[in-house]
């Protein structure tokens, strides 16, 4: 029986819910403050580096602690979206072994998870952006932050896509997308800003997409301004592409996937 595309969009999504409430559900398992360690995590690393840094960067970074309180939460959000997608195929493999689903809806499902958390942090970010620091931005910046938002969630998609089938052929990729994942941090303006960077070195590390998508949502959400819409064609027109070759490289690296789990 064929079903529409409206009904297979429910069903999908219906599927990706359930698999995202399994997994947060047994994450925090027996967790004494439960999803609250989604927020201490990150905030407890904020408040070593601020001690460190704000010294440093108070006087030529205005903002400097709210900045970084932004960049830890959308990298922690990065950080554990990946590993999480990367690992999909492999911690639900009784599920693909037994039903037949989507391995995309597998993917997206363990990044939504994260997602769920990321939310949470959101709005303590927003308590602290309002409450604390007294920054209230204008609705069409708040919109514009949460653009930037969907184009991270669609590079930690992609990473995910590319990463969930080379994990299940070579089980070493967690360690090697661990120390990655140290790089990327330090490469990505989180605990310094971009202004303190030789000119040569910048070009670098704008070839890091999270340094395109933590420089303009803090732009936006801090600072009130919109950046060249030059810069977003630029981004979008190298996204669009990374993004189809990743749902390709899933497809072609998932070929014989259930022998290998």
């Amino acid at each position: 029986m064929k079903h529409s595309f409206r009904e297979k969009l429910f069903h999908n999504w219906e599927t990706i819910w359930m698999l995202a409430k399994t997994d947060l559900k047994m994450r925090y398992e027996g967790s004494a403050l439960g999803i609250i360690w989604v927020f201490l995590k990150p905030f407890s690393i904020f408040l070593v580096i601020n001690y460190v840094f704000s010294t440093i960067f108070h006087n030529t970074t205005e903002n400097y602690s709210i900045k970084l309180l932004i960049g830890l939460i959308l990298f922690s959000f990065f950080q554990d979206a990946t590993t999480n997608g990367m690992a999909s195929f492999v911690n639900k493999a009784a599920i693909l072994k037994k039903v037949r689903v989507p391995k995309w809806i597998i993917v997206i499902s363990s990044t939504i998870h994260s997602g769920i958390a990321f939310l949470f942090n959101m709005v303590i970010l927003f308590l602290f952006l309002c409450g604390y620091y007294h920054i209230f931005p204008g609705p069409l910046y708040v919109l514009l932050f949460f653009y930037y938002m969907i184009l991270l969630y669609g590079v930690t998609v992609t990473f995910s896509f590319i990463m969930a089938p080379l994990y299940a052929r070579v089980r070493d990729l967690n360690q090697i997308w661990e120390v990655l994942l140290q790089v990327i941090f330090f490469a990505s303006p989180i605990f310094y800003p971009m202004t303190s960077i030789p000119y040569p070195v910048r070009s670098v590390l704008y070839a890091n997409p999270l340094t395109y998508i933590l420089e303009h949502s803090r732009f936006a959400l801090v600072n009130s301004n919109f950046t060249q819409p030059v810069h977003h064609i630029l981004f979008i027109s190298i996204f669009i592409p990374f993004f189809i070759g990743s749902i390709w490289c899933m497809k072609k690296l998932s070929k014989n996937l259930i022998e290998r789990l």
